[in-house]
């Protein structure tokens, strides 16, 4: 009998490691794992194709940024600022140089869609020896890229652009922490270079002010295994780096969607439409207590005012509510323009080693370009849409599974948050040091009936800080319901 225990007791014990969780995550949402003996076999003869027909630009001293823990590097960026002009290129790994359209390896990541990422693991959508090797633009290794190089005036007009295909060499893989401090150190080697690229952001982000990109700003949380399957949350650094790899992509994208509107090429776009009359009634009652009346919300401009009145009076609450406000970004071969970054054309280009769109996009745009046969388009937006969906369906999964254990761990009971969400049946609050919402069930009373002195009387608001208790933390479903909830201070002040 004691035996019989003490293995129940084991088995239980294993089912809340993260890395368990993961694995059923995989299991459950049916993710491809591995590749067949023939698709590796496969991935092993690319190597052997030899890009003869690309031009060389391995004297550009090129730099890859990105992650810390980043395997798969698709693009690398140079740029050096003139009297009038600033000449930038944007490298994107050539994907489709070595997988061919319909053979065994194009055909598993078509199915796959996108490269799945976890805290421990990742499921590429290429084996990697395509992914990390051959198409990664490793540093010191000649590699096979599409190439846009552009002439951007310093008021952020473009003079003139130029896309080929080239072989380039990367003189450095620098991680975005490096790339800020390298900003403020001029004896580092590559600070002229990293100085360039600073400014180049700075006159694409101008631009991007002038046409009405929102710029939010959201916490990202990130797990960081440990030893033993132990594990911490590190809320991801505002950086500015981050910033000057994003306006420098969103360049390269927008470019290349508007060469397929004036070929009038059929392919896959990137579309994010403005929020539903629906979901703008919604929002618009939700700040009404906030002094946001003024604002229709139609127009990006109104976005930017709201987050812009809401940094100056400590509101921080309000960037969620208009995140959360906002229609979901979709594949679909109809151009319908990029509501969140003021774009009127937008596709995905930038990540071919990770996301099949892209790849797509490549073989599209290299048609035009090299006026090559014209491929019969195969419409499959909507699968790579439920993929990434799917990626994003998991992420959150985990993110919730993983707080559980965590605050299993610590054993901390008494929690600071935002409530971010009021319903008949109780308060949704956000966590402000973790990354998990808790729902209070608590009864709400009209702000008229406070006869009884009890918490669940207090007249509950979006936005408000509130100090509250763990009552129940379900570690199989990352389910958390908070207790004595209560109001401890205005929000500016907690956060000054």
């Amino acid at each position: 009998m004691k035996k019989r225990l003490k293995k129940k007791k084991l088995k239980n014990k294993k089912e809340i490691f993260l890395s368990n969780i993961i694995d059923q995550e995989i299991k459950d949402n049916e993710l491809r794992v591995g590749f067949s003996k023939k698709i590796l076999e496969l991935s092993e003869k690319v190597s052997f194709k030899k890009p003869n027909l690309h031009e060389n630009l391995t004297h550009i001293p090129f730099v890859t940024i990105d992650g810390d823990d980043s395997k798969d590097f698709d693009d690398a960026v140079w740029a050096e600022e003139k009297k009038d002009l600033i000449k930038i290129m944007v490298a994107i790994a050539d994907v489709s140089f070595f997988i061919d359209e319909d053979s065994p390896i194009d055909l598993e990541a078509r199915k796959r869609g996108n490269s799945f990422y976890f805290p421990d693991r990742v499921l590429p959508m290429f084996p990697k020896n395509i992914s990390n090797n051959i198409c990664s633009l490793v540093p010191q290794k000649e590699r096979a890229c599409v190439v846009i190089q552009i002439d951007l005036f310093k008021n952020g007009k473009i003079k003139n652009y130029k896309i080929k295909r080239a072989i380039i060499k990367s003189h450095a893989r620098l991680t975005y922490k490096e790339v800020d401090k390298i900003f403020t150190n001029e004896k580092n080697k590559f600070y002229l270079l990293i100085k360039n690229l600073f400014r180049t952001y700075k006159v694409l982000r101008e631009k991007s002010s002038t046409r009405g990109k929102i710029n939010f700003n959201s916490d990202e949380f990130s797990i960081e295994f440990q030893e033993n399957q132990n594990f911490i949350f590190k809320k991801k650094e505002n950086l500015h780096s981050y910033k000057v790899i994003e306006e420098l992509m969103i360049l390269a994208n927008n470019i290349v969607a508007e060469i397929f509107i004036k070929e009038k090429k059929n392919t896959i776009f990137r579309n994010h439409e403005k929020p539903s009359k629906e979901k703008i009634i919604e929002l618009k009652k939700t700040l009404n207590d906030h002094k946001f009346k003024a604002l229709s919300f139609f127009s990006q401009s109104d976005f930017n005012n709201a987050l812009e009145i809401s940094r100056k009076k400590g509101f921080d609450f309000i960037n969620n509510i208009l995140l959360k406000s906002q229609s979901k970004a979709f594949y679909e071969k109809k151009n319908k323009g990029h509501f969140g970054l003021a774009l009127k054309n937008y596709t995905h280009f930038t990540s071919p080693i990770r996301r099949y769109s892209d790849l797509i996009v490549h073989r599209d745009l290299l048609d035009i370009l090299f006026k090559k046969k014209k491929r019969i388009f195969s419409d499959i937006s909507e699968h790579l849409t439920l993929q990434e969906k799917k990626a994003d369906f998991i992420e959150r999964n985990i993110i919730e599974r993983a707080c559980s254990i965590y605050l299993k761990k610590i054993k901390k009971r008494i929690f600071v948050g935002i409530i971010d969400g009021i319903e008949s049946f109780g308060i949704f609050i956000k966590c402000i040091d973790y990354p998990f919402s808790a729902l209070a069930r608590v009864r709400l009373f009209s702000e008229f009936n406070f006869k009884k002195k009890n918490i669940e009387n207090q007249k509950y608001e979006i936005g408000q800080l509130v100090e509250f208790k763990i009552k129940r933390n379900n570690i199989y479903n990352g389910k958390i319901l908070a207790e004595k909830v209560c109001i401890i201070e205005k929000y500016e002040r907690y956060k000054n």
